[in-house]
């Protein structure tokens, strides 16, 4: 079968083609003027993409658009959005879907009945290689498709709001909570280490440990000077008792002076005027007071040795035990500025810990009050005056009953085949055609 053998056979059956178009016509003229009229609104939103931090203002991590694009859209499509349409243009209370859908008096059932419904008619697309996602609505009423898209695109940018802002709530009640507790412990840690000072007398921020022992210092060089007093006095003591002549009193070393001067007188007088001449008994009575100032200052000199000795030894004891007293001060004051400082350490990580927290506490409360979402409309929708469906349902039904119609008229022809020209005749005998009778002789 060649084309021309095609267009003879859709000219023979061309009524079938006709009729079956035309019906499909009739048929898609019914169906657009029984079935309801749907009108299409549509808002335009535009997704912002830089992904900054609306508190520090530093860019937030990269991502994907056409997976972010992709999200937002199920968002739109989520049943909290239409719930939130619902609830906000109250569509319980619109006569048009009172009728329209039935509702009874039962507000559980028929808030259901109203998500469903906000679910089902609305339509959201996202353009390729454009931040732009657009959210349409299908409805009997222009107005009401209208007002619905831009509800949609409403509800969508506060719930795109709350999915921000809840976490950093949660985040917020959390770090109120750590806060109360990490400030009761940086209280009790203060309080810890004020009672301790108080206890110890801490009183001031110098280090009392650098004073007590420069003091330890001091009467440990007092001590070494002491017991060197008291070994010098012993040796002396000793030497006293010994009766050595090694004396270093001037006023004793005087006396054996005037000794020797009243020896050597009396010495003189016993040869020249004898014994009992009164000059001599005047001179032996000088030698006798002579010997005993010299008794006498001998016991008074040993008796200032041992009292030198005694307070020497008395002096060692008592600064061997102010040094003992002080050792174990300055240990104490050692121990003391060691707890001191873990107390003081304990407060200073406390403070840094509920600084931290308190600063990223502040930040968290910021976003959570920051009503700033990356999503803007970008058009608003448009209440449509035509239903653009039934021109193509009308094209659409058209165009199907004209392929119907040459299935049709081919079928037909395939069932019941019939000679059209000469080309049919030639190729179903095999042989040439020699004449033929011009129509319009058979007719006349």
């Amino acid at each position: 079968m060649n084309f021309n053998s095609l267009l003879w056979i859709l000219w023979a059956r061309r009524w079938v083609i006709i009729g079956i178009a035309g019906a499909a016509f009739i048929g898609s003229l019914l169906l657009s003027l029984l079935t309801p009229k749907l009108y299409t609104a549509t808002t335009d939103l535009i997704v912002d993409g830089k992904g900054q931090d609306p508190v520090s203002g530093l860019a937030s991590t990269a991502r994907t658009m056409s997976g972010y694009l992709g999200t937002q859209a199920e968002v739109i499509r989520s049943r909290t959005v239409a719930a939130k349409v619902v609830d906000q243009q109250k569509l319980a209370t619109q006569p048009e879907l009172i009728r329209q859908l039935h509702l009874k008096d039962d507000p559980e059932v028929n808030r259901q009945r109203l998500v469903d419904y906000v679910a089902n008619g609305m339509d959201v697309t996202t353009h390729r290689d454009s931040n732009v996602i657009s959210v349409s609505f299908n409805s009997r009423d222009p107005q009401l498709a209208a007002m619905i898209a831009d509800a949609i695109s409403r509800a969508y940018i506060d719930t795109n709001l709350d999915l921000r802002i809840e976490p950093a709530r949660q985040i917020t009640r959390w770090y109120d909570q750590q806060l109360a507790d990490l400030r009761s412990n940086l209280v009790d840690k203060q309080n810890a280490l004020s009672a301790y000072q108080e206890k110890h007398g801490i009183l001031v921020s110098s280090d009392r440990l650098d004073l007590e022992s420069a003091k330890l210092a001091e009467l440990s060089s007092m001590l070494v000077a002491a017991q060197g007093e008291r070994l010098n006095n012993t040796t002396r003591n000793d030497i006293s008792r010994s009766g050595a002549q090694v004396i270093d009193n001037p006023q004793i070393q005087k006396l054996y002076t005037d000794l020797a001067q009243a020896q050597a007188k009396l010495a003189d007088l016993a040869n020249t005027v004898g014994e009992n001449h009164p000059q001599y008994r005047q001179a032996q009575g000088e030698v006798d007071v002579l010997n005993q100032q010299i008794a006498q200052a001998m016991r008074l000199f040993s008796g200032n040795l041992r009292s030198s000795v005694q307070l020497s030894q008395n002096r060692e004891a008592q600064l061997e035990a102010e040094l003992a007293a002080q050792k174990e001060r300055v240990l104490q004051l050692s121990r003391n500025r060691n707890e001191l400082t873990l107390l003081k350490q304990e407060v200073d990580n406390a403070q840094a810990a509920y600084d931290a927290a308190l600063a990223r506490a502040s930040q968290t409360r910021l976003e959570s009050q920051v009503a700033l979402t990356d999503i803007s409309i970008l058009n608003t929708a448009i209440a449509a005056r035509t239903a653009p469906k039934f021109t193509m349902t009308m094209l659409l039904g058209t165009l199907t009953g004209l392929l119907l119609g040459l299935a049709a008229a081919l079928c037909w022809e395939w069932i019941d085949r019939r000679v059209r020209n000469r080309e049919d005749l030639e190729a179903g005998l095999g042989l040439p055609v020699l004449a033929c009778i011009p129509a319009s002789s058979l007719r006349s």
